[in-house]
């Protein structure tokens, strides 16, 4: 009985036996996506997208996936075919505005998110990401209205509060800048330029001490911003008139390429000047977004 049983089975059609279901690896993508397990999330967003090609869901989690593994190409791809089957999904343009503004394109980014806000104005990622685009295309204004109300949703938004921060000391606002800052960094103690901007914003507030000892946290990092800091160390010592220090810190930016370093070291450290002829005038310093 039992052999005839199983030569029963053997003889059933494919389409009565147990199947790979489309939810469950839809499921297990984004258990590995959410564990930061990008290869084994494309892998079963792949297979879902296999079995059931319109699966809600499973092109804008590939999206997302991509998006986070660097493809925005292809991450931009799924996004599309995503929007042709679950329209009415505002986290789908969230997600797709992020790619537009990786990528600089303003007026495209304010399309998904007007579009996200229309769907659901409660997300306070819809909120942050236009308060980025407006950075980005030099709307401050804009960018802190957006802000608050993304951390009215969200208060303990490090990104969020951190940016507000930034924008608060392009608006003039210095005191406010660095309170919002270093809040962030309290949240976020890795947040990407972060201690850059609250040194620089140190700096602007002729808080030379604190801006000197955050300068230096960065360059003990080897930050990406190690030229930059060095710099800006430099003139906090060169404005508390400690020629020596000041000097040293731009010999090392200057070593390593940095333009006006290399200027004030030839005309200013290697003489007996005791001020920088024709100082070289550096910019409002724009802050670094990272999605």
């Amino acid at each position: 009985m039992y052999r005839s049983l199983l030569s029963g089975l053997a003889l059933l059609p494919l389409s009565l036996l147990a199947q790979p279901d489309a939810d469950d690896h839809l499921k297990n993508a984004q258990a590995a996506y959410k564990a930061n397990d990008l290869t084994q999330a494309l892998a079963y967003a792949d297979s879902a997208i296999t079995l059931e090609p319109g699966i809600p869901g499973g092109f804008k989690l590939r999206g997302d996936i991509k998006q986070r593994q660097q493809d925005l190409h292809g991450a931009m791809m799924d996004y599309v075919k995503a929007e042709k089957v679950e329209p009415e999904n505002p986290r789908l343009y969230v997600s797709r505005s992020a790619v537009h503004i990786t990528e600089n394109r303003v007026k495209e980014a304010m399309r998904d998110i007007e579009k996200a806000i229309d769907l659901d104005d409660t997300d306070p990622d819809a909120w942050y990401n236009r308060a980025c685009a407006n950075y980005i295309g030099r709307n401050n204004d804009g960018a802190l209205r957006d802000l608050e109300r993304s951390l009215e949703l969200r208060p303990d938004n490090a990104d969020a509060l951190f940016l507000r921060g930034v924008v608060k000391g392009e608006l003039f606002k210095e005191a406010e800048g660095i309170a919002d800052i270093e809040g962030a960094l309290n949240l976020k103690p890795g947040l990407a330029d972060g201690l850059m901007s609250l040194g620089v914003l140190h700096f602007e507030t002729k808080q030379y001490e604190a801006a000197i000892a955050t300068f230096t946290k960065v360059i003990d990092a080897k930050d990406e911003a190690l030229k930059e800091a060095l710099y800006y160390r430099a003139d906090s010592y060169y404005a508390l008139k400690n020629k020596e220090k000041a000097c040293e810190s731009w010999r090392e930016a200057a070593d390593l390429g940095e333009g006006d370093s290399k200027f004030i070291v030839r005309n200013y450290c290697n003489t007996d000047e005791e001020k920088i002829p024709k100082k070289p005038v550096r910019g409002r310093r724009k802050s670094v977004i990272e999605f």
